[in-house]
């Protein structure tokens, strides 16, 4: 045997028995067990980026190429099927990654057991070239050793350019040498984040449903006291647009208008149903209003609602995940068109005392009160990414084109990751973040690699209640535009390139990672360096987790971001 083959195997049984692995007796001929490489950060049978957390960049293909032997190098995070991955385990227990864009598998090339030689990718054989041993490590990050060298993927030289050679090496246990399986944005087919446990109705029934009677069934097949009782797990699934304006007659509220001083845009606008104390001191007057946008869908556990091709979707009425309902999974639709410009009328999606939820690849426009809302129950573990949240309206509150009626997440003790979303046109709660008064906390958001495009007035409407992560995030310009809209005793961190260099050493303690640089030059005094923000987080294992396994893209990036629904949500 080669001294460094030697060596290599060396240090990955070392590597194995440091993880709490015990080794096995005669580590040269006997196969690992699955139980002992089962790593719970890079989960069999997912599909995603496969990311350095030196630099948040992805592995990808040389090219773009299918052929073999092409190279594997290091990428920006673009969300190309050329840097997806899936990960499968075989019985004896190792890992392969075969790459979705070409359908080839990662390969020791030539079958080497040098340090330094060049992955390559290659047609899958099951060879002992393509197999892995995959141990986690801090920060929710897991290392890459090869089953025949025993040598680790790492990133050359610990370079952090484009173009960088993937390569294997001696474990050393540097962060070139750690791998997670997240990116921000850069993942459209595993949630990150907080909801990176979301399954949904994987491995359930596949129900193909056309009418509003099926779609209704289909989500919720029991209900007790206005509470989804249906656990059963189930993929719903549509092609088309089910329209339900219309299908429950109409209703008639007082109301008034609301408008910001009464204004309006050729006769339109904003008006709200007299509910609370909102028209008091204001004229009321009956509005008539669709009624299917006032009574949401149930969603029960264990469901997955996903549109099949770009144009499926929902008009005029939302979803609701409340009772304890947890593990749902909403992808690749449009929810538009429910009561707009009618304040209290419908929202598009509420999570209310609901956990593990995946809110994916959707795009929400002409909604009448919230796109998403939360509260006052809890809403945990909660992943809202690459959504296209779209404000355009004639009813805007402020008669400019522009929604404001976003975002408003006030969930108790809510954990929610935003990620890799296109929030345009609005001009406020993009999200609103809070909690109700008798609320213990209102927990934790990450809001990272976000798009804001074309917006006014507020942005994100932060809170001394929530603990805020803002990070790699691009605010367009604009004209009056305040991206964070908060007081000096909000709970945000919020680093910008100027002071980035003082973030990073509170972000590498509390998150094991870097924090990524804002993009803004309207209102920057408000990305403020909140030191309890950091505190919060490392006083929990969890948060630390969560918000550490996602690791950003770079921020000149996040604009071509791929959002809303897609031909294929896989891509």
């Amino acid at each position: 045997m080669e001294i460094q083959s030697l060596v290599g195997r060396l240090s990955a049984l070392a590597l194995l028995v440091g993880a709490g692995c015990a080794a096995p007796e005669n580590s040269e001929e006997e196969e690992v067990t699955s139980a002992s490489l089962q790593s719970p950060s890079l989960a069999s049978g997912s599909t995603a980026p496969l990311v350095s957390a030196a630099s948040g960049k992805c592995v990808g293909v040389k090219g773009s190429s299918t052929a073999d032997s092409a190279l594997l190098e290091l990428q920006t995070c673009s969300g190309s099927t050329f840097q997806q991955w899936t990960v499968t385990q075989e019985s004896s227990g190792y890992f392969s990654f075969k790459n979705v864009g070409s359908g080839k598998c990662v390969d020791v090339t030539g079958f080497s057991t040098s340090a330094g030689t060049q992955l390559q990718q290659y047609n899958c054989s099951g060879n002992d070239n393509q197999k892995w041993t995959l141990t986690d490590q801090s920060g929710g990050s897991v290392s890459i050793v090869s089953k025949l060298s025993g040598l680790a993927m790492d990133v050359k030289d610990s370079q952090t350019a484009d173009g960088t050679a993937i390569i294997q090496h001696y474990w050393n246990g540097t962060p070139n040498q750690l791998w997670k399986q997240s990116a921000g944005s850069g993942s459209s087919s595993a949630p990150v984040g907080f909801g990176a446990s979301v399954t949904g109705g994987q491995g359930g029934t596949v129900v193909t449903v056309s009418t509003p009677a099926q779609l209704k069934a289909a989500l919720c097949g029991s209900e007790v006291n206005g509470v989804c009782q249906d656990t059963t797990r189930r993929i719903v699934q549509l092609s088309t647009v089910i329209d339900f304006r219309g299908t429950e007659g109409t209703k008639t509220s007082l109301g008034c208008t609301y408008s910001h001083n009464n204004c309006s845009v050729n006769g339109k606008y904003e008006r709200i149903l007299n509910f609370s104390s909102y028209c008091s001191g204001r004229s009321t007057y009956n509005i008539t209003y669709d009624a299917a946008g006032q009574t949401p869908l149930l969603v029960g556990s264990n469901k997955t609602l996903i549109g099949i091709g770009a144009n499926a979707g929902i008009k005029g009425k939302g979803l609701i995940v409340k009772g304890g309902t947890s593990n749902v999974i909403i992808r690749n639709l449009s929810i538009t068109d429910i009561n707009e410009g009618i304040i209290w009328a419908g929202d598009a999606i509420t999570l209310d005392n609901a956990s593990r939820v995946w809110i994916d690849h959707d795009y929400f426009a002409r909604i009448g009160r919230q796109m998403i809302v939360t509260g006052w129950g809890t809403a945990q573990n909660v992943t809202i990414s690459n959504n296209f949240f779209d404000g355009t309206t004639d009813y805007g509150h402020y008669c400019n084109g522009k929604h404001y009626w976003v975002m408003l997440l006030v969930g108790e003790n809510q954990t929610i990751t935003l990620a890799g979303n296109k929030i345009y046109n609005t001009s406020g709660r993009s999200p609103e973040l809070g909690k109700q008064s008798s609320a213990a906390s209102g927990g934790t958001v990450h809001i990272v690699n976000n798009y804001y495009d074309g917006n006014y007035y507020m942005g994100i409407g932060a809170s001394d209640d929530v603990v805020s992560l803002i990070e790699g995030n691009y605010f367009s310009t604009a004209s009056y535009f305040f991206p964070i809209f908060q007081s000096s005793t909000n709970k945000v961190f919020a680093p910008l390139d100027s002071n980035l260099s003082t973030a990073n050493g509170s972000c590498k303690s509390a998150l094991g990672r870097n924090c990524a640089a804002n993009y803004a030059t309207n209102s920057t005094g408000d990305f403020q360096l909140n030191s309890s923000v950091i505190s919060a987080i490392n006083a929990s294992s969890t948060l630390r987790g969560a918000l550490g396994s996602v690791v950003p893209s770079g921020y000149s990036s996040v604009p071509s971001h791929k959002v809303g629904p897609q031909a294929d949500p896989n891509k």
